[in-house]
């Protein structure tokens, strides 16, 4: 199959339409228009205009969204705010390019360019320079293209601030940037790069990444492995259950099979692609399945169905469509064919033989469209007309032109599929095999070291911690020792865990070194094969850039936007809820390095609260009425906790326990804690005179160290562990209603800051005798 589009023409396809979408005026865009009858200062003019604008965007009327930011810039230029404009002139860009307008568009990124780079917004710098580098690359100028993918890998290898999608984009953009320029060698290599980011840090884009993938090795002839990378993303799209994509690779499929000649399977995949797109009234993506069956019944030589097909393009496109030059080049190419197909017949007919000459009048015009464009375009386009006016000109008897086609599409075929560069191709493909298998082998070798240093080192553990048991004089102490040993096991699985997942993604590589010799014989066969041939019958490197590029050059501004507000609500989401799990610097470290350890630290204050007669409560008024209060409770200690800047550990049924003094050390750790406890106290007696079902409190708190880190691996949780926390058990054990007691420790720490009632000495579980206090109110 010969499809020809190009990388300028996906990105109009993907823009094209867009003006189209017309929605009726919000009620939210007729209330910021009547702002703007009134005397409005500017600083809140511009802000109005704004707004209009990504409204107008977001509801696909891009004149008025161009038409308001433009209004914002003069605004921007007079209050000297470069960020914004060279912000307002990366939207507007945007706006243009959605119009298929890229000399427009291209003119306001270069405005852009000149202001945003002067700002820290590596955010919008990267945007930018994304749009910029794509342009470049429809351009034809891939230094300048490369230019500005680099360097927003430079930012990301500098560690600045900004989505890394942005370094996703760029991997690939460097990709198709050799792709567009035929270096298959270089292509290659980057596409593994491309790949290789994908599936470690953005596996939700591997559909993507896949089909890039087989759209190269379909243009490099190689229909195996083009074959195996397009069945891994139709494998994605089902397990999404997405249509749209399951479609979209069933087409790239066809591809394969067009180029196989098992072409009843090609046209199976195309024929559900049609039913799929009549079904959602997509013309642009109907217009796509007529092209490719018409190429399908052109390869079977059935001219007038192949017509046919090539006529509906037609009728679903038009002059405006960025298409309309490829589907009418690739209608006369089929009529071409047919009137030839009758070589006898058209020999001894004059009238069919001036038909011919009109015909090829008409595609030589058509073929210097886009020898004359500034924008790329597929060699195989070039190659499929020198070879239908090859043998037009011998039926027309004009053999020096006949032959001078000839040459040129042998000539064009050896620059792009020459014996020399698939054999380069193929040669890196070899030791790119041979070393992802020493990396499946060092992989092998690196797990078996891991286990076998954990399996040490848990031994060496358990053999440290016996000699202490033995030792140990109390069961407090083997209590503790247990603990410790327990916690040490942890962080030595995480450590096991964590190494073999790191070496995993490092060698994850992984493939089989008995089909790399075959392979690259096969290669080399069938690159000798396809050059000494007269016709290629592939199904286009444009239509691997029609493909690839759908995901490149079809970037919108507009949804990026959206993108980034979505993934910001939900990086606040997940953050939130870790923060409603972990302290805020252990989840920045689990955050950073994926792990945590367990700490110790020397003075915390542990708040024990726990709500009185509980059960009798709930068989009384009810178990939720009780929860209900319960809830309300707690949520206010949430609050008073923040207020005094304590850490929440958990809630066992209706008991609150809470820390003061870590993960932060703070020397008022008691001070802090005791303030809390009375706070409670005061709120639980003003619960009571608002809410007769309102529950009685008793509080204590003890002051020691502890051990503090994360339990388990899932549902994992925050926890202190030590002497320290039994204590503080101990200290709201022996409370009574409605008072805060603590121990004889945290006395000592507070005593000139509050005033006590000194209780004595109180026997209690466990732990024998022991001094308390009742705190009474704050020491004037």
């Amino acid at each position: 199959m010969k499809n020809k589009f190009t990388s300028f023409t996906i990105i109009c396809f993907l823009f094209y339409g867009n003006v189209l979408l017309k929605a009726q005026e919000s009620e939210e865009i007729l209330e910021l228009k009547k702002k703007l009858s009134f005397s409005t200062p500017n600083n809140e003019k511009v802000k109005v205009y704004s707004d209009l604008a990504n409204l107008y965007s977001d509801s696909k009327n891009i004149d008025s969204a161009i038409h308001y930011s433009q209004l914002s810039l003069p605004i921007y230029k007079k209050n000297n705010d470069t960020e914004q404009i060279g912000r307002a002139n990366l939207f507007i860009a945007n706006l243009f390019l959605q119009k298929n307008d890229l000399a427009t568009g291209e003119k306001y990124l270069i405005e852009s360019e000149k202001y945003l780079h002067k700002t820290e917004n590596y955010e919008k710098r990267a945007m930018l320079n994304l749009l910029m580098a794509r342009i470049n690359t429809v351009y034809k100028k891939n230094d300048v293209s490369a230019k500005y993918f680099n360097e927003i890998l430079k930012y990301y290898h500098d560690k600045r601030n900004f989505d890394k999608r942005f370094v996703m984009y760029s991997y690939q953009g460097l990709y198709i940037n050799y792709f567009v320029q035929q270096d298959f060698v270089k292509g290659f290599a980057s596409l593994r790069t491309y790949i290789d980011f994908v599936e470690k840090y953005y596996p939700e884009s591997l559909y993507l990444a896949y089909k890039d993938a087989g759209t190269f090795f379909l243009t490099s002839r190689d229909n195996k492995k083009s074959l195996y990378y397009f069945q891994k993303a139709s494998e994605i799209a089902r397990k999404n259950r997405d249509q749209a994509q399951i479609v979209d690779i069933g087409m790239s499929l066809a591809m394969v099979y067009g180029e196989t000649n098992q072409l009843e399977l090609a046209k199976k995949e195309l024929n559900v692609a049609k039913d799929y797109y009549e079904s959602k009234n997509n013309k642009a993506g109907l217009a796509s399945v007529f092209y490719y069956l018409s190429d399908i019944y052109s390869k079977e030589k059935d001219y007038d169905k192949a017509q046919d097909f090539a006529a509906k393009c037609i009728k679903l496109s038009s002059e405006n469509d960025p298409l309309y030059d490829y589907y009418k080049n690739h209608k006369g190419n089929v009529e071409l064919k047919k009137i030839m197909e009758d070589s006898i017949g058209l020999k001894n007919n004059q009238s069919k033989l001036s038909e011919l000459s009109q015909l090829v009048n008409e595609q030589l015009k058509s073929l210097d469209h886009f020898s004359q464009s500034k924008t790329v375009v597929s060699p195989e386009l070039f190659i499929q007309n020198y070879e239908v006016l090859h043998r037009a000109y011998a039926f027309l008897g004009d053999y020096p032109r006949s032959y001078s086609y000839l040459k040129k599409m042998h000539e064009t075929k050896e620059e792009t599929y020459g014996i020399e560069k698939m054999k380069a191709l193929s040669s890196v493909q070899s030791e790119t095999e041979v070393a992802n298998e020493r990396a499946r082998i060092k992989l092998e070798e690196e797990t078996k070291r891991i286990q076998l240093q954990k399996e040490i080192e848990l031994k060496a553990l358990r053999f440290e911690y016996e000699k202490k048991q033995a030792a140990a004089k109390t069961e407090e102490e083997r209590k503790r020792l247990a603990l410790e040993e327990d916690l040490k096991r942890k962080e030595i699985q995480i450590k096991f865990d964590e190494e073999q997942k790191a070496a995993a993604l490092k060698y994850n590589q992984e493939r089989n070194i008995a089909r790399i010799n075959q392979e690259k014989k096969d290669a080399i066969a069938k690159a000798e094969l396809e050059s000494s041939q007269n016709q290629k019958n592939i199904w286009a490197v444009g239509a691997g850039l029609s493909l690839l590029l759908l995901g490149f050059a079809g970037f919108s501004y507009n949804q990026k936007r959206k993108d980034n507000k979505k993934i910001a609500e939900e990086k606040k989401k997940s953050d939130d809820l870790l923060l409603n799990i972990l302290p805020h610097e252990v989840a920045e470290e689990l955050k950073e390095k994926g792990k945590t350890s367990a700490k110790h630290f020397d003075e915390v204050s542990v708040l024990f609260t726990d709500f009185v007669n509980f059960t009798a409560n709930s068989e009384r008024i009810g178990v939720q009425e009780v929860l209900n209060e319960l809830n309300i409770c707690f949520t206010e200690f949430d609050r008073i906790m923040e207020k005094y800047g304590l850490e929440k550990i958990k809630t066992i049924g209706d008991a609150y326990l809470a820390v003061s003094g870590l993960p932060v050390s703070d020397e008022k750790h008691a001070k802090n804690a005791v303030s809390a406890g009375l706070e409670i106290l005061s709120y639980i007696q003003q619960r009571k005179k608002d809410n007769p079902n309102a529950l009685d409190i008793r509080i204590g708190i003890h002051s020691g160290p502890v051990i503090a880190g994360i339990v388990g691996v899932k549902k994992f949780a925050y926890d202190i562990w030590g002497d320290t926390v039994n204590t503080a058990a101990r200290m709201e054990q022996n409370s009574v209603l409605g008072r805060l007691n603590v121990s004889e420790a945290t006395y000592k720490l507070v005593k000139d800051d509050f005033t006590f009632e000194h209780r004595g000495k109180i026997e209690t579980k466990g732990k024998g005798a022991m001094e308390m206090y009742f705190v009474n109110q704050v020491s004037f």
